[in-house]
């Protein structure tokens, strides 16, 4: 699990560790130094800016010398930290502080035969707006195509709320020093950063208990699956009901019900009228099918509703008045606490709605703007804010689909991030098959935001391996397909 933590938070874990004098830079730049050695790097520029951060990047410049490699520097913003350029000199480098003038012409010889950029102009306190006299040098790099590898976090990205200039340098990989930034798991930064490597400083008994933003990693997502035991029947798998699909939009519901089915659920429940059911039918004979409106509900775990639903449906209502209990409501509550409310579904909830975080909404940005005008919400909110003030309103788990998918739990906790799917599962239906993902793991008996946050994690994988590591077009029908060979591939990597 990646835990991260925002800028107070990390700036409040350093201070005694400064104040009794560890060498945190020292031990800053062996982690950044191991790094670049990991990718084998011979020739490095280091951008270093005036502060800490660029201290960091000249300490790690001046090891990486000792060790062969034609480590140089540049003065991103005029000065630099002292203590680190004396290092770089001592050990032969140079740190080059052209005049403005010549600056175009410096960082071009510099940036030709280099392998590695090290991005250490700003770091913790960054602000994410870049000053307008280094833009033509970060225009410069991102021209010269050269890998960037991050110090501590992507220059003019804030290292809380992950939002980032526009012109900030897109990193092949970040190394962030004794603790990842909340910023570095979300939308802004999280694109910015590649691939996040921490290097303990000795901050972490100084840090609070509970992150501010968590990611699952394969090792947490092994031990949440459910995994099916020799006692099990089909009912203690879990019974997955869905109502979804209409005639405008059939093939939701053989989408959602491939997901639930792929995903392991014990049984796979279809409430639709039947033109539906027989088209689902083809697709997964193991589907059992019922009207739209029979007598009564059959026996059911969890309940999936809004794929292919129109906004009229009656099932979408229906749905909603299974599993909330409307304000001021005498009564045990909701005939069902878990549940999936998708497509639309979503535009059935108002204010009169209570929901519990075993209940999971999961729009996109569109849904999920719709959603907090009815609450009224502000629905301008950032990602993040956004999420979690729908969850507030709602009390249900909300999954706020995206390049980078956020969870808000019902009822409070850490903001949950993940950011497993390739660009290529922007595509129609994909939603359909999630939503199926999340009633599956829900039945399995999993919580509204680990279910929430598995599913996403899945879902993403599959679309890497359907989409061949997101080089090639995929369908949604094929990320379900593709569940077992990525589930089997996460479940194989926790193995000892």
């Amino acid at each position: 699990m990646i835990r991260a933590h925002g800028a107070a938070a990390v700036r409040a874990a350093e201070e005694p560790l400064l104040a009794a004098g560890e060498p945190l830079m020292l031990r800053a730049a062996e982690g950044i130094a191991a790094r670049v050695r990991l990718r084998g790097a011979r020739r490095v520029l280091v951008l270093a800016g005036r502060g800490s951060n660029g201290g960091d990047g000249l300490w790690a410049a001046a090891l990486l010398r000792a060790d062969g490699v034609r480590a140089e520097a540049l003065a991103a913003a005029g000065t630099v930290h002292e203590g680190g350029a004396d290092a770089l000199r001592r050990a032969g480098g140079t740190v080059h502080s052209p005049e403005p003038e010549q600056l175009e012409e410096t960082l071009a010889a510099l940036l030709e035969g280099a392998d590695l950029v090290l991005d250490a102009i700003v770091g913790l306190g960054a602000r994410p707006e870049a000053p307008a006299t280094l833009r033509p040098l970060l225009a410069a790099v991102r021209a010269a195509r050269v890998p960037v590898l991050a110090v501590d976090l992507p220059s003019f990205v804030d290292a809380t709320t992950g939002e980032a200039d526009p012109d900030a340098l897109i990193a092949a990989e970040t190394v962030t020093l004794g603790a990842v930034k909340t910023g570095l798991l979300l939308p802004g930064g999280a694109e910015r950063a590649g691939s996040v490597h921490l290097v303990p400083l000795g901050l972490a008994a100084h840090l609070p208990a509970a992150a501010e933003v968590e990611r699952l990693e394969d090792a947490e997502a092994a031990a949440l699956w459910p995994h099916a035991r020799p006692e099990d029947s089909k009912y203690r798998r879990g019974v997955v009901t869905l109502l979804a699909g209409s005639a405008e939009y059939p093939g939701a519901a053989v989408l959602a019900c491939s997901g639930a089915a792929r995903a392991g659920a014990g049984m796979v429940r279809l409430l639709a009228p039947e033109s539906v059911r027989e088209l689902v039918w083809r697709a997964r004979p193991e589907v059992v099918g019922h009207p739209v409106a029979p007598a009564e509900l059959p026996r059911t775990d969890v309940l999936v509703v809004g794929p292919g639903l129109p906004p009229d449906d009656p099932r979408a209502e229906r749905g909603l008045a299974l599993l909330s209990v409307p304000s001021g409501a005498d009564g045990d509550g909701p005939v069902l606490r878990r549940g999936v409310l998708d497509a639309g579904a979503l535009d059935a909830i108002g204010p009169e709605h209570a929901l519990g975080p075993e209940v999971v909404l999961t729009p996109h940005r569109g849904e999920a703007e719709r959603l907090a005008r009815r609450l009224e919400l502000d629905p301008d909110l950032p990602g993040p804010e956004l999420s979690r003030a729908l969850a507030a309103a709602t009390g249900a788990t909300v999954l706020l689909k995206g390049a980078i998918t956020l969870i808000a739990p019902g009822g409070g906790g850490p903001l949950r991030s993940q950011a497993d799917g390739p660009a290529q599962l922007a595509t129609a239906g994909t939603g359909d098959v999630l939503a199926g993902i999340l009633g599956a793991l829900l039945g399995g008996g999993l919580t509204g935001p680990d279910a929430a946050a598995l599913a996403a994690l899945i879902h993403g994988r599959a679309a890497h391996r359907a989409s061949l590591g997101g080089r090639v077009p995929l369908v949604a029908l094929d990320v379900a397909d593709a569940l077992p060979h990525a589930l089997g591939t996460i479940l194989a990597s926790a193995q000892p």
